[in-house]
């Protein structure tokens, strides 16, 4: 119940526009960040709770944690997209 009122409250704040705006931000500075990681710490990682998300594991990595939001996100998009007849 938190994450759906507090999805709807949120939109209340956040319309498509300035939260598009905000992921724009998000992500050139992940981009940017990642650009700048070495080999070396994209290879450190620590335990993860795998209970918390399906796509966790129990240790995970910087580099596969960079990775995760796109899997969650196509997880998310594959459960939302209508297969249309044709």
């Amino acid at each position: 119940m938190v994450n759906y009122y507090g999805s709807c409250a949120a939109a209340l704040v956040f319309d498509r526009n300035r939260m598009g705006t905000k992921a724009d931000r998000v992500i050139g500075a992940l981009s940017r960040r990642l650009q700048r990681e070495s080999e070396q710490a994209l290879g450190r990682g620590m335990f993860f709770p795998v209970r918390w998300d399906p796509f966790f594991t129990d240790y995970m990595t910087i580099g596969e944690l960079y990775r995760y939001p796109i899997r969650h996100f196509d997880f998310h998009e594959r459960q939302l997209t209508l297969d249309c007849p044709h």
